[in-house]
């Protein structure tokens, strides 16, 4: 009974008849306070989460601004600390070039002696070649087990050997090329990437003599009078010091490097009857050879032999190489002798080790990769940070060893024979970084405009160079498995196709450091078959195009 007289009060709370009214009253402005006070501490901390976010959000921008700063100062520092070749301030390739073939021409100041000469030429070079038109039919018609065949074969490599260092030079190229020329021809002609026939000990010390005056046996000792290696310019003897030069103490070990006699003479004509030859064949109507750069090609192919013919600048070149890799312990160059180095004669130190075809035969799968990747990584920072490029790196020109003062005693490439170089200059390395860059990350149609930006002629109509461009990009589309520096060989065989059609000029500079890519990463892929070009590459053309200053601009 009690419990049912209870009543509702004012507040809505449930009162009981003995509480005073004025009880309930006082509950209800209770009631009413917490609730208030209740929504001031939930706006209040909504007001507090407001200002949070809000702080949050401009801390976060900040943050992104000072990372953006940070991001573009970095990208200025390292691309501050990657310095770019010296020479390219200090050096006119043109000029040099034009002044040292000036300097070592032998082909005569008037037009009837040049004739004369490239005639002789012509018919001596005729005359060398008339018995393989005997001799290959023969060994047609009798098989590839035939006397004929072997004798044919072992003529046509003597004829090379006879025809000079041009001849031998393009067949040394043309070994490194399975997927242009058949197994048997590579096979055949790889022996003159290790050796060809040299000259007599006569003529050598006549050369010596010529060099050093009737007292050279005063300065250097000869173990024996026949040479360890011959190649198409000199070749070179094993040789101790017989008197401290040039802080290298008496009995130091050294290679001694000759010149042949009277190449000279048929390196230019050779390459005067190429230029010629070239030019004519860009005439023809219709074939459209003149976008091959076919006569720019041969003209910086002679311009970086000629060089060779003078072993003072095979000596630069060492030194350069030497600088260049200073601070990598896996790569080495010998070191050249200046006070007994002279136009026909180098004397440099000499390197103990294995010819890298020898090594491979006996070495473990993981001697192989590693050294399939320290050749690679050599050559992508020659041609994209150095520009400069050795121009002669068959398997011949490549000794291995162990580097005994580094930590670890690592596996170390030396690279011999320096005297065939590819330098470009700042212009054409900037342009060939552009274009080799936008191939490796598969921009196709970029690559084309950069190869039509940059070409010194073209005659290519507007339909023709978007043609192009949109051939370049079905390239790329079409060998999504693979990279441009996977794959060298069969890209720039299709881009100088599209060139020929579509009337776009290539650059000789981007040909012929897309053909250093080939030669090496023919020579790492038979060490590593599954080596990833790319991861090797990308980086390099990274710091490359840092070097440029091509991301600020």
């Amino acid at each position: 009974m009690f419990a049912a007289s209870a009543s509702i009060g004012r507040s809505g709370l449930l009162v009981h008849p003995a509480v005073p009214l004025k009880l309930t009253g006082y509950a209800h402005r209770l009631s009413s306070q917490i609730r208030h006070r209740h929504v001031e501490a939930v706006l209040r901390e909504q007001r507090q989460a407001t200002n949070i976010a809000r702080l949050y959000a401009r801390r976060i921008l900040e943050l992104a601004s000072v990372a953006a700063a940070t991001k573009a100062t970095t990208a200025q520092l390292e691309a501050a600390m990657i310095k770019k070749p010296q020479e390219w301030d200090t050096v006119n390739l043109e000029e040099k070039r034009r002044l040292f073939g000036e300097s070592i021409s032998t082909l005569g100041e008037t037009k009837l002696e040049r004739v004369w000469a490239a005639g002789s030429r012509i018919f001596n070079l005729t005359l060398l070649a008339s018995p393989l038109a005997v001799l290959v039919p023969l060994a047609y018609l009798g098989g590839s087990e035939s006397r004929a065949n072997h004798y044919a074969w072992e003529y046509a490599i003597w004829g090379i050997e006879k025809a000079g260092p041009t001849f031998i030079k393009l067949t040394q190229w043309a070994t490194t090329r399975n997927d242009l020329f058949p197994q048997t021809f590579v096979s055949k002609f790889s022996r003159l990437q290790d050796a060809t026939r040299g000259h007599t000990w006569k003529q050598t010390k006549r050369t010596l003599e010529e060099s050093f005056g009737k007292d050279v046996h005063n300065l250097l000792e000869f173990e024996e009078d026949k040479p360890i290696g011959s190649g198409c310019i000199a070749q070179v003897y094993k040789a101790k010091l017989k008197k401290a030069t040039d802080l290298y103490p008496a009995g130091t070990d050294v290679a001694v490097k000759v010149c042949h006699p009277h190449i000279v003479d048929k390196v230019c004509l050779d390459f005067y009857l190429m230029n010629k030859v070239t030019a004519l064949l860009e005439q023809i109507p219709r074939m459209n050879l003149d976008y091959l750069s076919m006569k720019d090609s041969v003209d910086q192919f002679r311009d970086i032999m000629l060089p060779q013919l003078d072993l003072r600048v095979e000596a630069r070149n060492l030194t350069r190489f030497r600088r260049d890799f200073a601070d990598d312990n896996t790569v080495a160059f010998p070191a050249p002798i200046p006070g007994l180095t002279r136009m026909n004669v180098l004397v440099e130190s000499f390197v103990n080790g294995k010819p890298v075809l020898e090594f491979m035969k006996t070495a473990k799968k993981e001697d192989n990769e590693t050294l399939a990747t320290i050749g690679l990584s050599t050559v992508m920072k020659m041609i994209f940070l150095n520009d400069f490029v050795h121009g002669d790196l068959h398997p011949g020109n490549i000794i291995v060893d162990r580097n005994e003062k580094a930590r670890g005693k690592p596996l170390r490439m030396n690279m011999i024979d320096c005297g065939l170089v590819v330098e470009m200059g700042e212009n054409e390395h900037v342009n060939l970084v552009k274009i080799l860059g936008a191939l490796i990350q598969r921009d196709g149609y970029l690559a084309g405009q950069l190869m039509v930006d940059t070409a010194k002629k073209c005659q290519a109509t507007e339909m023709d160079v978007e043609m192009f461009c949109r051939g370049i990009q079905k390239i790329c589309d079409d060998d999504l498995d693979n990279n441009f520096l996977e794959s060298v060989g069969d890209y720039l065989a299709d881009i100088c196709y599209l060139a020929c059609v579509h009337k776009v000029k290539l650059e000789a500079a981007f040909i012929n450091a897309a053909l250093a890519c080939e030669i090496m990463e023919g020579l790492a892929s038979s060490l590593y078959p599954d080596m990833k070009v790319q991861r090797i590459a990308l980086p390099l053309v990274a710091k490359a195009e840092l070097m440029h200053r091509l991301h600020l601009k």
